[in-house]
């Protein structure tokens, strides 16, 4: 066997690099022996498997077109075989459509491209563990489940029902559970279980009951309480003890935990509608939601409306149940529609009509931003071709890209091969980044953005106004359009304030050369303070909301623009 194995010491997971390119397998070896993971490297799917039968590999990294054995078949076998394995696709980006179906069978968890970039290959795979431990985990809940502490656990339920009298179930999660486990010690529950008890007998009443797993999940059983308010009011304090640090805490200083709780009969009149319904306290994706919540119904439908959404967006993509709109940017001095930003729609077919940041929102969470970001470009530059041919008076038309996108030098190999499929002057596209996609590697993004500028597309910066650091990207990002986010304009009039702020901003951008947007524009004494203020362009609803193409179209006809 010719696979070769990094790292000698202990590592935080295994991993399973597989390509038939020794080129390939010694830029990927560069890439990775600094890192924590233990790393084999195997030339053929064959080999990767006899490898798996040796070692407990926790990510795979597999090229698609290989000999005899191709990628798919590879990972077909691996999902079969080692159903925990979390495996990741590193192909071209031609290969794209022909993963979707691994992507879809769930036998692949991402799709990575060639050429890739070294730190985000890492967090890419920094990631994949992170998933096979969030498996594992669950996993062990599930296994768990049958063991003598749960059937304990569920008699002390089945007993509290049996008494006729209301009572409280909490839920406590250890995040990253396992992460912590691999480097505290395996005693580390051991100690946090003592802590937690202590906690409990100080702060609930007497007689609450604590049960605890392997999998970093307790539960605790309050048999009476006062009031809703006190005992939320108990459960915060032990949350706030747990979850602040403590260096007294034996192998580590800090953990994240986080509560839910349910009141029965109230919120489930038997044991197993009860618990049903605390596991919906924990399931539901708010990156707003506190650490402690308590169920209701209406988490039971978010839940299964969210679930509804992440599963459809692959059968969106492939059915064409996303659609774009365009909405006119009207510029001031001429009121003349120049431009526009292109927006992406979806008629769910059983959900409706789903608000973008909805969906776009959840995406992000699973990482199937890219996969929409990678169709919203394609459709999007298809369309700009289309319009340039319909009308030589439209200057550029604007397209949102996410912080993940930025993070990979293939988006700039999508555009090279857009513009030259469509014949496309690139000035027509103008790409528009959030201040959000800056802060994770500024570096990296602004390298990208500077290949991007120099194939001739033109960078703006959208929401302008809702953070606090934008001021220094002005005059370090190759920024063509500076876009003034709705919080601002809605402030604009009878706050001299507010008005004197966009001045002076508008006043520095065109020192820089940069034109100034206002977004989000809705009242015609706001349109006229603007025009006053000598702001370029004018984007909302006093001119128009986004339209279907055809809509969009009659409107470019209608020069110069008039409300």
């Amino acid at each position: 066997m010719n696979s070769q194995q990094l790292h000698a010491t202990p590592a935080t997971g295994k991993l399973l690099v597989v390509d038939d390119e020794p080129n390939i397998l010694s830029s990927l070896k560069r890439c990775l022996v600094k890192t924590p993971f233990e790393v084999f490297m195997a030339n053929s799917a064959q080999e990767g498997l006899a490898i798996m039968q040796e070692h407990k590999i926790q990510v795979v990294l597999s090229d698609f077109r290989m000999p005899q054995m191709s990628g798919a078949e590879f990972l077909e076998q691996i999902k079969q075989h080692h159903p925990d394995v979390i495996s990741m696709v590193l192909s071209g980006f031609a290969d794209f459509d022909s993963a979707i179906g691994l992507l879809n069978s769930g036998a692949a968890h991402k799709f990575l491209r060639k050429p890739w970039n070294n730190q985000q290959l890492i967090e890419e795979v920094d990631g994949a563990f992170v998933e096979y431990h969030a498996r594992i985990m669950n996993r062990r809940v599930l296994e768990g489940e049958h063991n003598p502490e749960y059937y304990a656990f569920e008699q002390a339920v089945r007993d509290q029902f049996e008494m006729q009298q209301e009572f409280c179930l909490v839920s406590l999660k250890i995040k990253d559970y396992d992460y912590l486990e691999q480097h505290a010690g395996p005693g580390i529950f051991t100690g946090l279980l003592t802590e937690i008890r202590g906690l409990v007998s100080s702060e609930l009443p007497q007689g609450s009951k604590t049960f605890a797993f392997d999998s970093g999940k307790i539960f605790i059983i309050i048999p009476d309480f006062e009031s809703e308010e006190v005992i939320r009011r108990r459960l915060s304090a032990i949350n706030h003890k747990l979850n602040e640090p403590n260096t007294q805490r034996k192998g580590c200083v800090k953990i994240n935990c986080v509560m839910g709780y349910a009141l029965a009969p109230t919120d489930g009149g038997d044991p197993s509608s009860l618990m049903e319904n605390l596991r919906c306290a924990f399931s539901v994706d708010n990156s707003d939601r506190e650490r402690l919540c308590r169920f209701d119904s209406a988490l039971r439908d978010l839940q299964q409306r969210q679930l509804k959404i992440k599963n459809s967006i692959n059968g969106a993509l492939r059915d064409n149940q996303f659609f774009l709109h365009f909405q006119p940017k009207v510029h001031l001095p001429d009121q003349q529609i120049d431009s526009a930003e292109i927006l992406i729609r979806w008629q769910h077919n059983e959900l409706g009509w789903i608000p973008p940041n909805e969906f776009i929102n959840l995406s992000e969470l699973d990482g199937q931003i890219e996969q929409i970001g990678e169709w919203l470009i394609d459709q999007s530059v298809k369309k700009i071709a289309e319009l340039h041919h319909f009308t030589p008076d439209l200057k550029r038309v604007a397209i949102n890209i996410s912080s993940r996108q930025l993070a990979n030098h293939s988006v700039v190999e999508q555009f090279e091969h857009l513009l030259d499929k469509y014949a496309l002057p690139p000035s027509l596209i103008e790409l528009e980044i959030t201040e959000s996609c800056l802060i994770q590697d500024f570096e990296q993004t602004l390298a990208i953005l500077w290949e991007l500028k120099e194939l001739g597309v033109s960078i703006a910066m959208d929401d302008f106004g809702t953070g606090y650091s934008s001021f220094a990207y002005l005059a370090k990002l190759p920024i063509d359009v500076l876009k003034l986010d709705k919080v601002l304009v809605d402030g604009i009039e009878g706050c001299k304030e507010i008005q004197s702020m966009i001045g002076g901003l508008i006043a520095m951008c065109h020192e820089l050369g940069i034109d100034v947007v206002a977004e989000g524009v809705e009242l015609e004494g706001q349109v006229a303070l603007l025009k006053q203020l000598n702001c370029d362009y004018i984007q909302g609803y006093y001119f128009s909301k986004a339209l279907p193409k055809p809509e969009f179209e009659k409107l470019l006809l209608q020069q110069p623009f008039m409300h």
